[in-house]
């Protein structure tokens, strides 16, 4: 049984925070810069800091999870971000056939999809080793 978080987890964790971090604080604070850099067709300063502040939320779950050894103790983190990464790829794809296409959301959308797939592996590959 395996109830170590592996070390890639942890680096994932790791990478999520900084990342989760940067988004943050430029969407928290910096909303109307960065919607003027990329050419974001709306600006929404409120929707634009709540944003922010989720994640800067998630940073501090990852960070948390990343100061975690056991599996138990990260796993429901890592089922809320998949949710979480599945649900904003949905909206990215929405927005791009829709109305927004700008080449910042396929940035975003591709930094989404590489967080879903190592989260989803490292949910089934810690799931999987338990059953052994």
């Amino acid at each position: 049984m395996k109830e170590e978080i592996s070390k890639l987890l942890k680096l994932t964790f790791l990478i999520h925070f900084f990342v989760a971090i940067l988004f943050g604080l430029m969407f928290t604070v910096l909303i109307e810069l960065y919607v003027g850099v990329v050419g974001w067709p709306y600006l929404d300063p409120i929707a634009g800091r709540i944003l922010g502040a989720v994640f800067l939320g998630l940073a501090a779950a990852s960070l948390l999870s990343w100061r975690e050894t056991k599996w138990e103790s990260v796993k429901i983190v890592v089922q809320m971000e998949i949710v979480w990464l599945a649900l904003a790829i949905v909206v990215h794809v929405w927005a791009a056939l829709t109305d927004v296409f700008i080449l910042i959301l396929w940035f975003q959308m591709g930094l989404l999809i590489f967080f879903l797939g190592a989260f989803i592996w490292f949910y089934y590959d810690q799931e999987s080793a338990k059953v052994k």
